[in-house]
């Protein structure tokens, strides 16, 4: 179980949880309004789509946070990301959406996805006006 008292330990264990494939863990890992929810609305449903498109297939080699900004409840945190994908090696950005619950837990919202390749800004200096629209906005 994930337990995150921070956006970036939410990071942190949700990539732990996907490096030793903890289909479980990043499932309760969401937030309720998550929109992956509509997806997947139950635990068994992503389970099984884990199961056979995610595990052995999709893998995370490396992760490193870069900022955060939070403000109150939410926060957007900027993380590189290292993928193997079917043997292909995808440098990548993230910006994760978070959300503090009553608990003071964080959960997962959304993440868009940038490949680094697309970037045109340094990576450090770039505003999140910059990466959001190296991603054209497409919420995962």
């Amino acid at each position: 179980m994930i337990l995150a008292l921070t956006p970036e330990t939410l990071i942190q264990e949700r990539v732990a949880a996907f490096m030793q494939q903890d289909f479980l863990a990043i499932f309760h890992s969401y937030h309720p309004d998550a929109p992956f929810l509509h997806f997947f609305p139950d635990c068994d449903t992503y389970l099984t789509y884990a199961t056979t498109e995610i595990a052995g297939i999709f893998e995370i080699s490396a992760c490193e946070i870069l900022r955060t900004v939070q403000h109150d409840e939410t926060a957007e945190v900027l993380f590189r990301q290292r993928l193997l994908l079917k043997g292909e090696v995808i440098d990548s950005l993230e910006i994760g959406r978070c959300q503090r619950a009553t608990d003071g837990r964080w959960f997962f919202v959304a993440a868009l996805r940038l490949d680094l390749r697309k970037l045109a800004a340094d990576l450090h200096s770039c505003s999140w006006e910059d990466l959001r629209a190296a991603g054209n906005d497409l919420w995962i």
